[in-house]
């Protein structure tokens, strides 16, 4: 089982379930102009702040830099920018230095695919 799947089932066993964060998440990904991108990307903190992070990496984080590769390029990028953001937030909160060095790892995957644009 990839990290992915492995998130995810760990995220049900909690009773937690990623559906409300999944659904926006596509919604982003088919927006046509990045202003209707960031509609739904207004909404997705409060959905996203009640899932746990068994992997240690932000679920919304992750979830939007999966599917940014298939949305048009402005929003591609937005969705970046947004993960990123997540992303940093999620790092700042470690409370050790191994915890910090391991979330921090998503940070800097997420900045070269923004320098990149791959």
């Amino acid at each position: 089982m990839d990290a992915w799947r492995q998130t995810v089932a760990a995220l049900a066993r909690a009773g937690v379930s990623t559906e409300a964060v999944d659904r926006m998440v596509s919604s982003v990904a088919r927006a046509a102009t990045v202003d209707e991108a960031e509609a739904v990307l207004a909404r997705l903190s409060s959905e996203a702040d009640l899932l746990d992070w068994p992997l240690d990496r932000d679920y919304a984080a992750w979830a939007l830099q999966r599917a940014s590769v298939g949305a048009a390029a402005a929003v591609r990028r937005v969705m970046l920018q947004t993960a990123l953001a997540r992303a940093r937030w999620y790092a700042a909160c470690a409370t050790a230095g191994a915890e910090g060095l391991a979330r921090s790892r998503h940070v800097h995957e997420l900045e070269a695919l923004l320098r990149t644009g791959r």
